[in-house]
């Protein structure tokens, strides 16, 4: 399968890209001209900043997409960090992207959401509600929100998974889909990708919908 990834300069992005080149699909990289990512050999890299005139444009004769863009803070591990970009980036770039796929003639397309997002915010518990209230954590969430909604109107096959606590573990392959999560539920990075890459090259219908997946 002909796969378009975009963010795949990311902590993400690049172990799907990685993902899918091991299972023998094409890729084609979006990633920042300032990325210092090296891809496999393999890889059509388009090196453009998502919004800038042509950068979706080696989205053409692509089967499907793979979303891996997110908001990003100055200090990733300080939840109240300044956010660098726009509050709005993903879900500006969600839109982006639904015009390409309109424009080029693909179906589907697979975005990252997070656990705790819509209607999941239910099974957040308290210390996590807490952190969303008041951090910026609580506007990436709710930026995800937005990316949802806009793939739910899109008339596209879309996916937006909400993976629970991302780590930098290694890839086990044992991922569930769970409608509930508690604190300490985590998935490695390199699981996610993977779980990513199955999904959208599968045959079977994406079903539009939001999963919540976690590592057993």
């Amino acid at each position: 399968m002909k796969l378009f990834v975009t963010g795949a300069n990311g902590q993400v992005g690049r172990l799907v890209v990685q993902e899918a080149v091991a299972k023998g699909h094409q890729v084609t990289a979006l990633a920042r001209p300032s990325a210092k990512v090296q891809f496999p050999a393999s890889v059509a890299l388009a090196t453009r900043v998502i919004g800038k005139e042509g950068a979706l444009e080696k989205m053409a004769g692509c089967d499907a997409v793979i979303s891996c863009l997110g908001m990003k803070r100055k200090n990733p591990g300080n939840p109240w960090s300044k956010i660098v970009g726009p509050d709005d980036f993903t879900s500006t770039s969600a839109e982006l992207i639904i015009d390409a796929m309109r424009q080029y003639g693909v179906r589907r397309v697979m975005a990252i959401s997070s656990a705790g997002v819509g209607d999941s915010a239910a099974h957040m518990n308290l210390t996590m509600k807490l952190l969303v209230a008041t951090s910026k954590v609580g506007v990436a969430f709710r930026d995800l929100a937005r990316i949802e909604e806009a793939y739910g109107r899109s008339g596209l096959d879309w996916m937006c998974v909400r993976p629970t606590r991302l780590t930098d573990g290694p890839k086990t392959g044992k991922v569930v889909v769970a409608k509930a999560f508690g604190g300490s539920a985590s998935i490695s990075r390199a699981d996610l990708a993977a779980w990513m890459v199955d999904q959208v090259t599968s045959n079977l219908p994406f079903m539009n919908r939001t999963p919540q997946i976690s590592a057993t």
